[in-house]
């Protein structure tokens, strides 16, 4: 049992791990981290008001894996995008806002695997 919450408490500490990508989105300004390293691309995301923010698919998969998206309601709302490097390269992420069916905003970031 205790091997078990020891796991736990290790997954949790991993999960919230991730580097943060702190540049300004569509500045072109290259970010760059190292193979097996996670970072996350956090953008506002208010339900109420605004649209909802989706990953695109222009970035090379073999490059970064998606992890997953976490919402936060508790800051005004924003969204977490989780990666993994996975190999050395250059990368492009797109992510989209989108309201129904309509995009509404489109963002890029830059990444580097070293």
């Amino acid at each position: 049992m205790k091997t078990i919450y020891l796991l736990l408490i290790i997954a949790l500490f991993n999960a919230c791990a991730s580097k943060e990508a702190e540049f300004e989105k569509s500045s072109g300004k290259t970010n760059k981290f190292k193979v097996g390293e996670k970072f996350k691309i956090n953008l506002a995301e208010d339900h109420t008001k605004d649209g909802l923010w989706s990953i695109g698919n222009t970035h090379d998969k073999n490059l970064i894996e998606y992890i997953n998206s976490v919402f936060h309601s508790n800051d005004g709302g924003s969204v977490d995008f989780n990666f993994e490097a996975k190999a050395k390269g250059k990368t492009e992420i797109q992510l989209n806002k989108s309201m129904a069916l309509d995009t509404m905003q489109k963002v890029n970031f830059v990444i580097e695997i070293e």
